[in-house]
C-alpha cells in the first residue's frame, strides 16, 4: 500500500510542477477581484499557489474535526464493550444454583 501512496504523491507533485512551469511566463498575469480586496497584475502561479495552500488548510481542518469525532465515538464504544465484557464475565462466573434461583424468580413474576 505504501508503494501506491508514494507513486500517487510523486504523480501529484509532477502535475503541480508541470502546471507551475506552464503558467510561469511573463504574460501570465490576471486581475483578482475579491469581495474585500482588488489586486491587479497578479501572476497566475501566485494565485494557484495561494489557492492550493488555502484548500490544503481547509481540508486539514475538516480532517481534524472528523478525526476527533471518530476517535471520541471509538472511545465510547470501547468503554461500552469493556462494560459488556465484565457483565458477561460476571454472569459466566455466577454459581449455577444462584442462576437457577434467578430464573425461578423471573418465571414467578411473569405468571
Amino acid at each position: 500500500m505504501w508503494i501506491f501512496r508514494s507513486i500517487l504523491i510523486l504523480v501529484i507533485i509532477a502535475v503541480i510542477v508541470g502546471f507551475a512551469v506552464y503558467n510561469s511566463g511573463p504574460g501570465k498575469i490576471v486581475d483578482v477581484d475579491l469581495i474585500w480586496a482588488k489586486r491587479f497584475d497578479v501572476p497566475v502561479i501566485t494565485l494557484v499557489f495561494w489557492s492550493f495552500v488555502l484548500g490544503s488548510l481547509i481540508s486539514l481542518l475538516l480532517f481534524i474535526s472528523v478525526y476527533l469525532k471518530q476517535s471520541n465515538q471509538l472511545r465510547e464504544a470501547n468503554r461500552a464493550i469493556k462494560g459488556l465484557q465484565t457483565e458477561v464475565t460476571s454472569l459466566r462466573n455466577r454459581p449455577i444454583e444462584e442462576s437457577k434461583n434467578l430464573l425461578d424468580k423471573k418465571g414467578s413474576f411473569q405468571e
